[in-house]
């Protein structure tokens, strides 16, 4: 009896060591934490000062031009856009920031142009070095052609009536048509963007008669009206308004039309914006 005791504790003690033994060889395959946290990069895409006392600054090797907005052109737009380029070690662009600009048209054809830029990177003590740099875009029309259906008047495109393109010029030039009349052209729920609220269009256009100017200020004249219509029955008018001074700044207007159930045009959207000054 006590043999067979002895043999059954030695047996437990065996398997006992055993489980050890495959626990250490476990942890010893197991590589250690601070192993791998050592591999993550640091710090690695923080943007440089705005500015960098650097012994040469970055040139350019390769200018893009933007491709000039096709609305702004059919406008008569004109403006100039700032931005900012970060330029890395590489002399890519790594990043670009807007500043400033004369009109929101012409803002994402100066992001792009801007990041195709290529530079000699600026260089501290002969290494090359992270900068930001400013850029100027101008657009200017003096050799632009506009496109074929540019216009410097009206345009009645389409199928959408006449009558949708004039109700809409005496909104803007006053007075705002009768109830009867804005029902007609109006679709029930139209929506308007104006002085950056967005409304009822017949709320806006209710303040317009009462002299309150939310969708265009009294005294402008229209210059031009162009538009255009999809497969889908939908379509848009873009009509500009310039003031009657020396100084032409435009303001600018883009209007949803869609063809309801019964085949009539209406206005499901309006929303007023302010543009760049324009060539006369």
């Amino acid at each position: 009896m006590e043999k067979t005791t002895l043999v059954i504790a030695a047996l437990i003690l065996l398997g006992t060591c055993g489980v050890a033994q495959q626990v250490i060889s476990v942890a010893d395959t197991t590589p250690p934490i601070a192993a791998v946290a050592t591999t993550i990069p640091r710090d690695t895409l923080r943007p440089p000062a705005d500015f960098v006392d650097v012994d040469k600054e970055p040139v350019v090797i390769k200018k893009v031009e933007p491709v000039y907005p096709d609305l702004a052109m059919r406008a008569g737009m004109e403006g100039k856009v700032w931005v900012k380029v970060w330029v890395d070690k590489e002399g890519k662009a790594h990043d670009v920031v807007l500043l400033k600009s004369d009109a929101d048209v012409f803002n994402g054809a100066a992001i792009a142009a801007a990041k195709q830029f290529i530079f000699e990177p600026a260089l501290i003590k002969g290494k090359p070095v992270d900068v930001w740099v400013s850029i100027p875009f101008k657009f200017r029309l003096a050799e632009k052609k506009p496109p074929t259906g540019a216009v410097n008047d009206t345009v009645y495109s389409g199928p959408i009536p006449r009558a949708v393109y004039d109700f809409v010029r005496d909104v803007l030039q006053g007075p705002v048509p009768d109830t009867a009349r804005v029902n007609a052209f109006l679709a029930p729920d139209a929506q308007s963007i104006a002085r950056g609220y967005l409304r009822p269009l017949r709320q806006s256009l209710d303040e317009q008669r009462k002299g309150k100017e939310t969708i265009e200020q009294r005294g402008r004249k229209v210059v031009f009206f162009t538009g255009g219509t999809s497969e889908g029955g939908s379509g848009y008018i873009v009509p500009r308004t310039e003031n009657q001074g020396k100084m032409a700044s435009a303001h600018y207007h883009t209007i949803v039309v869609s063809k309801d159930p019964g085949g009539s045009w209406k206005i499901m959207f309006w929303q007023s914006w302010q543009g760049g000054r324009t060539v006369r």
